[in-house]
């Protein structure tokens, strides 16, 4: 069973390692569900590092960088160049728990802001680009996650900007029909299965909700912000 404490604390060592570097704190920007969960008060736990690489011609460097500060959380039990990211698995409690470390090669023009954490400034997604990233995902990804569709009506439910063109820009559809879609979709999504991949990131309050409300408010959600 994971311990919610210590992933967390890990985590934020890590990004402060990784941002104290003068070489790596310009080109990475950080992005995801834990990026949300410490800045903008997510209501469930994330467990992954996600980042922009910002600058590909230091892709190398980043790597070779990267490798070295989490050779001091752990065993390195992953390490992979792959074609569109830059991929580590650290084991920091022998046989137990892990993090996962991941830096995206795609181009981006995501726009990011700083903020600080703990006394160490953070190039952060601004909300923006993190709700039309998380549409986005809810369509492209072959097997629909739970935790798209929690984060979701979690941004829907804090007013967080969603700018229409940069998404009708990025996925080539019309807004409303894109936000039809995803409605679509999400009504195939069984009560019985919306805790899969989640509910162990939630606490008991929230699980009960989540079974019960998180599809009907989402899908509130996408039809009231796709009227014209």
């Amino acid at each position: 069973m994971l311990d919610t404490t210590k992933h967390k604390t890990i985590l934020i060592r890590i990004l402060r390692e990784i941002y104290s570097h003068p070489e790596l704190a310009p080109v990475l920007g950080f992005k995801g569900g834990t990026a949300v969960f410490l800045f903008y008060n997510l209501p469930r736990m994330s467990v992954d590092l996600d980042f922009d690489l910002l600058d590909i011609n230091k892709k190398d460097a980043v790597f070779k960088k990267v490798t070295a500060i989490l050779n001091k959380f752990g065993t390195l039990t992953e390490v992979r160049d792959k074609k569109y990211t830059l991929f580590w698995l650290v084991s920091y409690e022998k046989g137990l728990q892990h993090a996962k470390i991941e830096i995206s090669k795609r181009p981006s023009e995501s726009e990011y802001e700083i903020k600080n954490l703990l006394g160490t400034n953070i190039q952060v997604m601004n909300q923006s680009f993190m709700f039309i990233h998380k549409l986005i995902a809810l369509l492209d990804r072959k097997r629909l996650a739970n935790r798209d569709l929690f984060d979701l009506w979690y941004f829907f439910s804090q007013n967080w900007p969603l700018n229409r063109k940069v998404l009708e820009k990025n996925t080539n559809m019309d807004f409303s029909k894109y936000l039809q879609t995803c409605i679509e979709k999400i009504e195939k999504v069984e009560a019985r299965n919306i805790l899969d991949g989640l509910g162990e990131l939630l606490d008991n309050k929230m699980k009960y909700w989540v079974k019960n409300k998180l599809k009907e408010e989402l899908i509130f959600f996408l039809r009231a912000s796709s009227q014209p």
